[in-house]
């Protein structure tokens, strides 16, 4: 339910930008020298990285995914970071990756100052690292105690 909310999310914000502004589109200013609406395609990695390794990046995204639903289905149920931390993640890796396969690129619209644009997938990605980062940490920290 929460990777489908992130695709569904993602492709919404996405497909609004594009029709709305156009690509490319800004620096536009929302929030006084916070945050930018920046609309542009992205055919490389995160931050804009190895542009043009389409097929590279689909490879990934597929293995990526496919494990990511192996080790999902073998987490025990209690484990309420780490399958929240997959969940988000592989809603933002879906998500992009269907924006490379249909139409070559990702569209990325977020920008904050001093780190590159992004999109509501991307959030997803790196909040659900964070999730499963802290929830390891966390786990690591308690089963130390006497």
């Amino acid at each position: 339910m929460i990777a489908a909310t992130v695709v569904i999310v993602d492709r919404v914000t996405k497909i609004f930008v594009e029709q709305r502004f156009g690509v490319p589109y800004g620096p536009r200013e929302v929030v006084d020298h916070v945050l930018f609406l920046t609309v542009t395609r992205n055919a490389g990695a995160a931050f804009g990285l190895f542009q043009n390794f389409r097929v590279v990046f689909l490879l990934i995204s597929a293995v990526v995914l496919v494990g990511i639903l192996i080790y999902y289905w073998r987490l025990p149920a209690r484990d309420w970071s780490a399958r929240l931390g997959l969940a988000l993640v592989f809603g933002g890796a879906i998500s992009n990756a269907y924006d490379r396969g249909v139409k070559g690129s990702v569209v990325d619209f977020i920008q904050v100052p001093h780190w590159p644009i992004f999109n509501v997938a991307d959030s997803a990605i790196t909040v659900g690292v964070a999730v499963l980062l802290v929830g390891t940490l966390w786990r690591s920290g308690r089963s130390r105690r006497p």
